[in-house]
């Protein structure tokens, strides 16, 4: 008497389809993560270099004002200049006195400008803007800054101090200075300024490089970015020397 045949899976063959399938979830799981992680890191990497973008570009705008540069420490790694107020002064106001007398052109005239003053610094892997809108004593020597009323000033110049870039492991900033030189092929002499002569300098060369380490098992978010920015009224008086175009700071106008 025969007995039907028993159909099934032996051991080793259960074994060996457990194996098949763990590896087969193990390419899919790691496929997967891998996948979310490039994900996460170029969302994250857009965004710092969206942050970093969105700080270049309102520096640009306020230096597009920049009357001259105040401060510059590349030690200490901050900046400070003052732009111009884009607010009706009369030019009668800037030369004459209230009683309608002419100011002094020395170096303790009293004629002075709206301007805001703009400061960056880096501090624990932070960059810091402070903003004071006041008047300038442009002609004295040195020049001297005087908070102003904020009401005589629109919003945008309002006074503010706030953080503007995170996770900054390097912020440095470069003053140079620059004047006509016959003798060079570019037709000028370009030279670093040092902090006490920083009111000379034409430009800046700032580079910001941001670092953002999330852990060990993740990829940093990195951005290193070098840009120059140039104050256009100190290139007008490189430029046309003696000319009411430029600053006028030796009061010969």
């Amino acid at each position: 008497m025969q007995t039907a045949d028993k159909k099934g899976f032996t051991l080793v063959e259960a074994v060996i389809v457990a194996v098949i399938l763990t590896l087969l979830m193990g390419f899919a799981w790691k496929f997967y993560f891998g996948g979310r992680e490039t994900m996460r890191h170029t969302v994250s990497q857009s965004q710092v270099q969206a942050d970093t973008r969105i700080f270049l570009d309102y520096l640009e705008t306020e230096m597009g004002s920049c009357y001259c540069f105040n401060e510059i420490d590349t030690e200490a790694k901050s900046f400070s200049f003052y732009s111009f107020a884009f607010v009706r002064t009369p030019l009668d106001e800037v030369l004459y006195d209230a009683a309608g007398n002419p100011r002094s052109t020395g170096n303790d005239s009293d004629a002075k400008i709206k301007v805001v003053k703009y400061e960056y610094s880096w501090a624990d892997n932070k960059v810091t803007k402070k903003r004071t809108p006041g008047w300038l004593l442009f002609l004295r020597e040195p020049m001297e800054f005087k908070e102003g009323d904020p009401s005589h000033f629109i919003s945008a110049y309002s006074k503010m101090e706030k953080v503007v870039l995170r996770d900054i492991v390097d912020f440095e900033v470069i003053g140079y200075s620059q004047a006509p030189d016959p003798t060079a092929d570019s037709g000028l002499k370009t030279e670093r300024v040092t902090k006490e002569n920083s009111k000379d300098a034409a430009f800046i060369v700032l580079r910001v490089h941001t670092m953002k380490d999330e852990s060990p098992s993740r990829r940093d978010e990195e951005l290193d970015i070098v840009t120059k920015f140039y104050s256009q009224t100190k290139m007008a008086e490189v430029a046309n020397p003696d000319f009411f175009s430029s600053t006028d700071s030796q009061g010969k106008f």
